[in-house]
């Protein structure tokens, strides 16, 4: 009986010890994760600050004291790319999915920054296959869709970035339309080097179909056919150019000067000229243009006439001023000139045209429908650069 309640006392020290244990065990857990949860936070804190040092070292005080959290590790791996690691990323994001029960929601997560990853790294084919994998899962997933977009486009493979965006319902119709426009045009450009004309002249008029506005493709559509010698149907896309985009007009008028004096028919400029800016007398290079003509014509009182009205247009334009300087001297109005040219070197900065990029600020002397350094489309701005 005594060796009965013996056992019974052990046994009851025993329970009691394991069940301190059990609790200490327990109840540190629970302040490692209560710690572990605060880096955490800091760390996303951080983050959406921009502090990415710091942010990096609240992450990795994380996960060392809980192994766990996934999402801190993906955090982590999306700022080393960000940084410029992505060999890093790459390594951090392919080695989470390994882990057991990440669930479909938490598996998508991991596999779109790993596309991001590759994306950055410029390996292109590994980010379409690794998000081709996350549309098996959730074939609805618009982030993977707009990615691969991008990818296909930094591929270069217009063909299969006008399918996904043409099976896309999330854009605005007429936004859609000019982006798809612009692919088009790209895949022509893409068939003419490898001079396959006709079938880069069907893309460039499916873009004038889609976004009747797109310059790039009429004026494509113009050079195709100058480099077959059909200058005639060159200059009806340039005609058309300036008819349905009037405002980039200035993009057709110095190709067509060279087209209509290969057709002998020069004399035809100054009636386009004249139609132009009865159409749309905001054009200042068909002013320009008409006033050119006049003084090859020896006609300096008719070009001086066309300057002084296109300037109550655009009082500021400097091509029309330094015109009616040099047409005032060749008059023998020496005086006026020499005014004007005083006036413009004292209070007005001299001006020319470049291209802009409204989405990134990027610059270029040429017209362009496709940023280069952001990515954007149709986001040219044509603007005045001033110099002292």
């Amino acid at each position: 009986m005594e060796q009965i309640h013996i056992i019974a006392l052990v046994l009851i020290v025993v329970i009691f010890l394991l069940t301190a244990g059990i609790f200490r065990v327990f109840r540190r857990r629970q302040v490692d994760q209560n710690e572990a949860q605060i880096e955490y936070i800091a760390g996303l804190n951080n983050l959406i600050d921009g502090d990415y040092e710091k942010a990096l070292d609240h992450l990795r005080k994380t996960v060392r004291i809980n192994t766990e959290l996934v999402d801190a590790y993906i955090k982590i791996g999306d700022i080393l790319r960000i940084q410029g690691y992505a060999d890093k990323a790459v390594k951090i994001h392919r080695d989470l999915l390994i882990r057991h029960e990440l669930g479909n929601a938490r598996r998508i997560s991991i596999l779109m920054s790993l596309a991001k990853d590759y994306h950055k790294n410029k390996n292109y084919l590994q980010a379409v296959t690794t998000l081709e994998e996350v549309l098996s899962i959730d074939r609805q997933n618009e982030a993977s869709k707009e990615l691969l977009q991008l990818v296909y486009e930094d591929m270069e493979d217009w063909r299969k970035a006008y399918d996904l965006l043409k099976k896309s319902n999330k854009q605005d119709k007429e936004h859609k339309a000019r982006i798809l426009a612009c692919f088009k045009l790209e895949e022509g450009l893409k068939l003419t080097k490898i001079n396959k004309e006709h079938d880069a002249r069907l893309c460039f008029r499916e873009a004038m179909k889609l976004d009747k506005t797109c310059s790039g493709a009429y004026l494509e559509l113009a050079h195709s056919y100058i480099r077959e010698h059909r200058l005639k149907d060159a200059l009806t896309a340039l005609k058309q150019l300036m008819q349905n985009n009037p405002k980039d007009s200035a993009l057709a008028f110095e190709r067509m000067k060279d087209v209509l004096f290969d057709l002998g028919q020069f004399g035809d400029l100054e009636k386009l000229y004249i139609e132009l800016i009865k159409s749309n007398p905001e054009v200042m290079e068909a002013h320009l243009g008409l006033a050119e003509l006049s003084e090859k014509k020896g006609e300096y009182l008719k070009a001086i006439e066309i300057c002084q009205s296109a300037l109550v247009t655009d009082p500021d334009r400097l091509e029309l001023k330094l015109m009616l300087i040099r047409l005032k001297s060749k008059l023998g109005l020496t005086d006026d000139a020499v005014e004007m040219a005083q006036k413009l070197a004292e209070g007005i900065m001299q001006e020319h045209h470049d291209y802009i990029c409204t989405g990134c600020g990027y610059k270029s002397v040429s017209y362009f429908w496709h940023c280069p350094e952001c990515k954007a489309w149709n986001s040219t701005k044509r603007v005045k650069i001033a110099y002292r």
